[in-house]
């Protein structure tokens, strides 16, 4: 071994308790090489009665709880336990556990026999030794340096990696706790205490002795230590001190309760949840403290020194500065019903404790871990832990601990004899525990980012078989359709029929083949399972219907046929929901027509109609005319039977009628039922001639329909309609008389004898004049407006549409002896009739006899007009006078009106010289503009020949004009002239 600051440790252990003396001793008599040579190379496995891994029905390695009735479990729980089987076995049957520490990096054990056991946090071994001749009661470690103490009263100290680093202290009364100065490496500084009742801050003095100072004594054994920062924390009879090492004082101190075990019965467990919390459990309290760190707390000493060891000097006199104590606070306190052997802290604000009930009647109880709410300090889970060889062992004998790893926390539940882990159960055990506990639906529920997606099937497929057993169909067949449900628009846009079931279909990103062969297979095998048992109705409400998965035709044609015979609706539901590529169309149409042979279903022959559509448009013409669909002509058009079915086409539009409806109902009505068709034999014009469709309706007294037909044709192809003129012609005179004037004007297709003949059998005088008038006829059709319509507006607007006089001489002739049509005559007088007559000479011609009223009225009227119409002569006249005077006036004045002109201007002198008189508006900023007239002769024309003769003389004419203002206008604006 190397020298250490005490020396080399083969020679001599320097040991000062309270700088009393020096006492050297051997390291034989510090540490047994023989005997911890032999400890640590016996690995060996004893001779045991019965499974290490198990205790009473509990296995560990495959356990996640204790409860007897695991079966009944409806969750999983909340924790998994593995037996430790990484420590030499001796630990635990020859040589029992006496002591633990469990650090960031190592995990160090401790046995009763002396043997310190330190490995990683894998259980990787990195020392063994035997480090005290009795138990080790307490291990501390930085994760460089380690500490222990033990029974026999000393204290070892050294590296973790560095066999050659150590040191051993006896304080001659055993040790129950110590803790190293976070800067040991550079100060050999530590706290420690035991039995002697006195926490001893122990350092190196100026000559490289150990100095020890006591911060605390006299207040029973010490049975724990701990720091956390500049804090340390003790507990003895007292109750809980909290030492603040920059302050040098104890600045809080916890009373135990006074219900409370002995302090020195049952050690205290602490936890450290947070970096400035504190968990403590004692006898059956727990306490949870808080406290305060400043933000500016002092920083290491640069020269090594530590807090512990600047405030706490053996020798020197240092000036103290006033330090402000932290604030310590209690934030939960909780008492137990049970004693605590150990304590953590767990997710969601909980505390894990392991729990100790003394033996009764010589029965020992196995320790229970307990998961409490810090909030309200109710425990939320217990189970008990099924520990071996529990015979004997106290609660200072149980330990707990917890070591946070990047994947997992793990929590270490350690007595003299064994050793469990727990850990939180994580997705896949649960996954595990809900597949072990037949819960397959939980199990496939978490399992999404688990397993493949094969795996997973096969999970959901062991629910399906559950629920099947159990004889619920309708949870199998839904949960069914759920696990098998797939993205169709992921898998090959190819014939998988042909590919899928030999795997050579195309991968997809999303599906392997071996993935969507496993789907089909599974819908072909559970689809005879559903079909046998009778359940084909739940099938058919799951079976996918994408063609792109392939199923056989076979499936859905057993679900169809059996529909059929058992649920004719369902049936006719799935042959309109499920793509026909699906199932063989021509076997449903004769499966059908077989039925409806014996049975008359109207939603079932229509569906076969639909099947029809697809595959022989004609087979359906029988079933849409036993139906009488309305639209079957439509039907007939857009599939091109239309030419097949012409002599059907009466018979057809009789369909839409019911019993006398076609007798009876108005025209507008009948309009509306007719319009459809009339469009589709329009637009057949081609295929199915005019004069077909006219002599076949006919031949059925569809006359209106007729009319409706070559109404339309004449608006789309009048061409087509030239040799239909006559029979226009009747049927506007039939069913819409309104056009047939507006025709007979617009057209002359049609024979005029016919007409004429037509219109005088039905006394139709408007359309019988206009024809006589287009024949040359117009007295007869004059006589006819006097004698039949005797109406004289009529009569002269023929005379003015025939414009000759001829026309005009017969509507005056006899209109003699007519008052009504003189007094018309009369009084609609215009130019246009003029030419023929006036109303003056209508006025000599009226008989003597001939009395007509209102002629007064007339002729007044006649006479109002021709004044007003010299009025409005004359006044057109002035406007046209006043306006031309406006206009002549402007366009002189723009002619004489001069040019104003700025004085300023440079070319002022060659203009004043070109002009003869020049008006120069002066703009001044009095209120009034003053105007300087200046009149001045042209030196080529004048008296003067330069500038200042011309403005002499306008000076003098403005004096003038003053003057002769002043006399006679006040108001006159004054004149000014510029110089």
């Amino acid at each position: 071994m190397s020298d250490t600051e005490n020396g080399p440790i083969e020679e001599d252990v320097v040991n000062e308790v309270e700088g009393t003396e020096d006492n050297s001793m051997s390291i034989e008599d510090v540490i047994d090489k023989s005997e911890s040579e032999g400890e640590a190379e016996d690995n060996g496995v004893d001779e045991d009665d019965g499974d290490d891994e198990t205790v009473g029905n509990t296995t560990f390695e495959t356990t996640y709880g204790t409860d007897e009735d695991e079966d009944e479990e409806q969750e999983p729980p909340k924790l998994k336990y593995s037996r430790i089987t990484q420590l030499p076995p001796n630990f635990f049957n020859k040589d029992p556990i006496s002591c633990v520490n469990f650090h960031e990096n190592y995990f160090i054990f401790a046995t009763h026999s002396g043997i310190i056991y330190i490995t990683d946090n894998e259980f990787k071994q990195i020392r063994t030794f035997k480090a005290h001749k009795a138990s080790v009661l307490a291990i501390y470690t930085d994760g460089e340096f380690f500490a222990t103490g033990s029974m026999d009263g000393t204290i070892v100290i050294g590296s973790i990696t560095d066999e050659k680093d150590i040191l051993a202290y006896d304080f001659k009364r055993p040790i129950h706790a110590v803790i190293l100065d976070k800067n040991y490496g550079k100060s050999r500084s530590f706290v420690s205490g035991g039995m002697s009742g006195k926490v001893i801050y122990s350092s190196k003095n100026w000559l490289g002795q150990r100095s020890d100072l006591v911060l605390d004594e006299n207040n029973g054994p010490i049975v724990s230590i701990t720091t956390i920062d500049d804090i340390i924390i003790w507990m003895n009879d007292k109750g809980i001190s909290i030492y603040h090492v920059p302050a040098r004082s104890v600045i809080k101190v916890i009373e135990k309760p006074e219900d409370s075990p002995r302090s020195d019965l049952y050690w205290s467990k602490v936890s450290f949840p947070e970096t400035d919390r504190v968990l403590i459990g004692w006898g059956n309290y727990i306490w949870q403290l808080r406290i305060a760190l400043k933000t500016n707390e002092d920083k290491a000493d640069e020269q090594g020194s530590t807090n512990m060891s600047r405030i706490l000097p053996s020798t020197a006199s240092i000036s103290f500065r006033a330090i402000q104590e932290k604030k310590v606070e209690i934030e939960h306190v909780f008492k137990l019903d049970s004693l605590i052997a150990g304590i953590s802290s767990f997710k969601d604000d909980y505390y894990m404790v392991l729990s100790y009930s003394p033996p009764v009647n010589g029965e020992f109880n196995y320790p229970d871990l307990k998961l409490i709410n810090s909030l309200t300090g109710e425990v939320d889970f217990e189970e008990e832990i099924g520990l071996k060889n529990i015979e004997n062992l106290g609660l200072n004998d149980y330990h707990l601990g917890i070591h946070i790893g990047e994947k997992s926390t793990r929590y270490f539940i350690i007595s003299a004899k064994d050793g469990v882990i727990a850990q939180e159960i994580q997705l896949q055990d649960r996954l595990d525990w809900y597949v072990e506990h037949d819960k397959y639906f939980e199990a496939w529920d978490i399992s999404e980012h688990l397993l493949t997606p094969l795996q997973r099937l096969n999970i959901g497929i062991q629910h399906v078989d559950h629920l099947m057993k159990v004889d619920n169909w309708d949870d199998a067949s839904s949960f069914l359709a759920r696990i098998m449900d797939i993205d169709y628009d992921k898998l090959p846009d190819i014939d998988t029929k042909s590919t899928i079931l030999t795997m050579n279909t195309v991968s997809t990103q999303h599906y392997d083949d071996e993935f969507v062969i496993n789907i089909v297979q599974l819908w072909e095998t559970y689809s005879m399972i559903f079909i046998r048992t009778g359940n084909f109705k739940h099938l058919s409400k799951i079976l996918p219907t994408n063609p792109k998965l392939s199923l056989p035709t076979s499936i859905y044609n057993q679900i169809l046929t059996l529909l059929l015979e058992d649920d004719v609706d369902e049936f006719i539901k799935k042959i309109e929901e499920w793509s026909h590529e699906l199932f063989d169309v021509k076997g449903m149409e004769d499966s059908i027509e077989t039925y409806l042979a014996d049975n008359n279903n109207d939603s079932l022959r229509r569906t076969l109609v639909g099947l029809y559509v697809e595959t022989d448009p004609q087979r359906a013409v029988r079933h849409l005319m036993i139906l009488k669909d309305y639209n079957i002509i439509q039907f007939l058009s857009s599939h091109h039977l239309l030419v097949n079915h012409i002599k059907d086409l009466p018979k057809m539009i009789q369909l839409r009628f019911k019993g006398k409806e076609f007798e009876t109902l108005p025209l507008g009505d009948l309009k509306s039922r007719f319009m459809d068709i009339v469009d589709i034999l329009v637009d057949k014009r081609h295929e199915i001639l005019p004069m077909t469709i006219i002599d076949l309706m006919n031949q059925n007294k569809l006359n209106y329909l007729t009319y409706l037909y070559l109404e339309r044709l004449n608006e789309v192809d009048d061409y087509v309609t030239r040799g239909f003129g006559d029979k226009l012609v009747e049927l506007y005179s039939q069913f819409n008389r309104e056009k047939l004037l507006p025709y007979l004007m617009k057209n002359s297709n049609y024979n005029f004898d016919l007409a004429i003949e037509l219109c005088e059998t039905n006394e139709l005088y408007e359309e019988l004049v206009y024809l006589l008038g287009k024949i040359g006829e117009n007295k007869k059709a004059l006589l006819l407006i006097i004698d039949k319509l005797d109406n004289p507006e009529i009569a002269i607007n023929f005379a003015k549409h025939q414009n000759d006089r001829e026309a005009w001489n017969i509507l005056l002739d006899y209109s003699t002896n007519k008052p009504k049509f003189i007094q018309a005559l009369i009084e609609g007088a215009d130019d246009q009739s003029n030419p023929f007559y006036d109303p003056i000479s209508i006025i000599k011609r009226i008989p003597n006899n001939v009395k007509i009223e209102g002629l007064k009225n007339s002729v007044t009227k006649i006479s109002e007009n021709n004044e007003l119409n010299l009025l409005l002569s004359q006044l057109i006249l002035n406007i046209i006078s006043n306006r031309s005077e406006v206009i002549s006036k402007k366009f002189r004045h723009e002619l004489l009106q001069g040019l104003e002109i700025d004085v300023t201007d440079e070319n002022f002198s060659q203009l004043i010289n070109y002009f003869e008189t020049i008006l120069i508006y002066n703009n001044t900023t009095d209120e009034k503009h003053k105007y300087l007239l200046e009149s001045v002769l042209s030196p080529k024309k004048g008296l003067y020949s330069d500038l200042q003769a011309k403005l002499t003389h306008l000076e003098l004419l403005n004096k003038l004009f003053e003057d002769f203002a002043t006399r006679n206008f006040a108001t006159t604006e004054k004149l000014t002239s510029t110089k």
